[in-house]
């Protein structure tokens, strides 16, 4: 199989979708926005990757994305600490409330948009996922010395399912956007078994 169809849906999880949702249940204000900062560095590698994947002139979609540009604005005003003024402040704050409401409806029609076939594979890929990339989480978040909240939130955050973009790249692409749509569907609803114990026990050991 084209590494192009593979390689997205294994490294990108839907840590917007369902990650932030998922940490602001679980994680305390403190912790949320740990998980905001895993969210921007996938998202960031997300849209980098699926424009050179999915495009025949990946400079031009990576300069034409609106989310590179809103991410790179917001860490500069965060490395400098530029303030808004109140009017936009309050502007940016008002949208921002509705971006988890909305992540969650999109994921919604997209999932019922998507048609699955070989549910053995998909759960099979799904499963597998998980305990790989929890097991790399794991390890790189030991090299690092993070606490056992950060590595718990950074944990959880790699082992969502595969992300909905994922299957929205292929489908632009034309490279076998019903395999990766497959695996969207098929790991988001074997994460309705797995994340309720994988919270559990990260939230005990994180106490």
């Amino acid at each position: 199989m084209d590494w192009r169809v593979i390689v997205p849906p294994t490294l990108f999880p839907n840590t917007g979708n369902m990650g932030l949702p998922v940490a602001m249940y679980a994680f305390d204000d403190k912790g949320f926005p740990l998980a905001v900062a895993v969210f921007v560095v996938m998202s960031m590698s997300q849209f980098v990757v699926g424009c050179i994947t999915s495009s025949s002139r990946p400079l031009r979609g990576i300069f034409t994305t609106p989310t590179i540009y809103a991410i790179v604005i917001a860490v500069l005003l965060m490395a400098f600490q530029i303030k808004l003024p109140a009017w936009l402040a309050n502007s940016v704050e008002l949208l921002a409330g509705f971006t988890i409401p909305m992540m969650l409806i999109t994921l919604g029609v997209a999932l019922a948009s998507i048609r699955a076939r070989s549910l053995n594979i998909g759960i099979g890929f799904g499963l597998a996922r998980v305990v790989v990339a929890g097991g790399i989480a794991l390890l790189i978040g030991w090299l690092l010395g993070l606490t056992s909240q950060a590595l718990g939130i950074l944990v959880v955050m790699m082992c969502m399912p595969v992300a909905v973009y994922n299957y929205l790249f292929a489908q632009k692409a034309g490279r076998s956007p019903e395999f990766v749509a497959n695996l969207v569907l098929c790991s988001t609803l074997t994460s309705f078994i797995y994340l309720p114990l994988l919270l559990s026990f990260v939230i005990s050991h994180g106490q």
